[in-house]
């Protein structure tokens, strides 16, 4: 019952335009870091703020979505050498998405910040932090723009309903 109440909660704070709060270790720090988390001037974790996608954002994120094979599990490797394989060609990719999402800005993610994410996010967190990027994107109420406008049918594809053009 709970899930549920957080489902709808998510979507609630979605449909409001509010922020999401996401919290990365610091787990390789450089010299200087290491010296002020010990002190207590900086923190172990980085907190970054992720809102609702302008679409000039959702357009960069569906671009470098759109260059991971979906397929790479299918292929006839074993599901390690495959994962191996994601890791390789996509890591970077995903890292970058998530640095998009973060920034959210029409000048896109900074180097640093990439290279932030790719070297301290954990594949739990990347799997937690990804769907907050996909709920942030709102892909239903952009299909339903689309839908709107071109009078596309959910049940014909290849039909439409009006004359959208």
């Amino acid at each position: 019952m709970t899930d549920e109440k957080n489902i709808l909660s998510a979507a609630a704070d979605t449909i409001l335009e509010k922020s999401v709060s996401v919290e990365i270790d610091v787990l390789h720090p450089k010299w200087w870091e290491k010296i002020g988390m010990k002190v207590g001037l900086l923190p172990a974790k980085r907190s970054f703020q992720i809102r609702p996608a302008t679409l000039g954002n959702m357009i960069r994120i569906s671009k470098l979505l759109l260059q991971i094979d979906g397929d790479v599990y299918k292929k006839d490797a074993s599901a390690l050498e495959s994962n191996y394989r994601a890791y390789e060609q996509y890591g970077d990719v995903l890292a970058e998405v998530v640095a998009a999402a973060i920034t959210n800005s029409p000048s896109g993610p900074g180097r640093n910040l990439v290279r932030f994410i790719r070297d301290n996010l954990t594949a739990s967190e990347l799997l937690t932090i990804s769907g907050v990027v996909i709920r942030q994107l709102d892909l239903l109420n952009f299909m339903s723009t689309i839908i709107s406008i071109r009078g596309v049918s959910l049940l014909n594809p290849g039909g439409t309903i009006a004359s959208g053009d």
